[in-house]
């Protein structure tokens, strides 16, 4: 395997192993905020467009650098979007479950 390929290889598996852990604290605080009696969607919606915000600000400093700076900062806002969503289908399948428990108990 020549180097260029272990290096792409090694950021794909990076990306992968982060999105994931990522995906899961989101669920985990998406719960805490529920059980709080929060609203677990809206707050993880600023809290998305907070991190988004950020990383845009680094790629706008990164446009008089180099490519790869911006290229990375849109596979990390790739791989957050992703997370976040799949944090909100968690939300929604929850509360799915909850409106389902509430009407069979009526």
């Amino acid at each position: 395997m020549k180097l260029e390929e272990r290096a792409l290889l090694q950021e794909r598996v990076k990306n992968l192993v982060l999105g994931q852990a990522l995906h899961m604290a989101l669920a985990r605080l998406a719960d805490a905020d529920r059980a709080a009696g929060r609203d677990a969607r809206s707050d993880l919606s600023a809290f998305e467009e907070t991190i988004l915000t950020a990383a845009r600000t680094l790629a706008d400093k990164a446009v008089a650098q180099k490519l790869a700076v911006l290229v990375a900062v849109e596979d990390v806002s790739a791989t957050l979007k992703a997370a976040f969503d799949g944090a909100r289908a968690q939300i929604d399948v929850a509360r799915a479950a909850e409106s389902a428990a509430t009407a069979i108990a009526a």
